[in-house]
């Protein structure tokens, strides 16, 4: 650090003028965004999300409530093929009826559940064999399909990245029209999470010879439970 202190005040002498310490941030006299998606009520949000997680390939299944979350996760995870699965052991009451969900699993399923007090070579290895990774998203974008996760802790990055399927749990009244709305947070939230991730539909590549893979970089298949309040 003091060398790096040292590099920069001899530059700022050579140039004849006092080292700064900060840029200002810009204030912008317009927000060309703002207007983008206003005709939109929250169920307008909704079906955006919707079809735009559609047109990715994605998949979603549509809760009622969140007293329905339990039973009908717990539907699809017994007729799905899947029988290793990590998850995150999240705060918020969806995350809570996950794992209420997973505890009524039969015998023949192996449930990990993500913890910060795990060890960490187990976890990881967790992941990487498991068929099913379910995180709780703490916003939706409806402009593209997006979901926003947000890591630390209890709710590691890479349950939903190493698991082939991938399972989010999104409120329906978390939906937002643009980025621009999760970013405007984002200063007061960033220093609490060790990463901030947004995952837009199933992982796709087209790199080699403008080929089209699924499932390269990450789960080839992605289901959302929007969960109605």
């Amino acid at each position: 650090m003091a060398s790096r202190d040292a590099f920069l005040n001899h530059i700022a002498q050579r140039l004849g003028r006092t080292r700064g310490s900060k840029v200002p941030q810009p204030k912008w006299l317009r927000q060309p965004w703002d207007h983008l998606h206003q005709e939109l009520d929250q169920e307008g949000l909704v079906q955006q999300f919707k079809n735009q997680l559609l047109a990715l390939k994605g998949e979603v299944i549509r809760v009622t409530s969140e007293e329905h979350l339990p039973e009908v996760l717990l539907n699809w995870l017994s007729s799905s093929e899947g029988k290793k699965i990590v998850a995150w052991n999240h705060p918020s009451p969806l995350g809570q009826m996950v794992l209420q969900s997973l505890e009524q699993l039969d015998s023949s399923c192996d449930v990990t559940i993500w913890s910060e007090k795990g060890d960490s070579d187990s976890l990881i290895l967790a992941a990487e064999q498991a068929d099913i990774g379910i995180a709780i998203a703490e916003e939706g974008i409806s402009e593209t399909g997006s979901v926003v996760l947000y890591n630390r802790g209890n709710q590691g990055r890479l349950v939903s990245l190493l698991p082939p399927v991938f399972v989010c749990i999104l409120p329906a009244q978390a939906i937002v029209p643009r980025i621009t709305q999760v970013l405007q947070q984002l200063k007061q939230k960033s220093n609490d999470y060790s990463c901030i991730n947004l995952i837009t539909g199933p992982s796709r590549s087209a790199d080699i010879e403008m080929d089209l893979s699924i499932g390269v970089h990450g789960p080839g298949r992605i289901i959302v439970f929007l969960v109605e309040s």
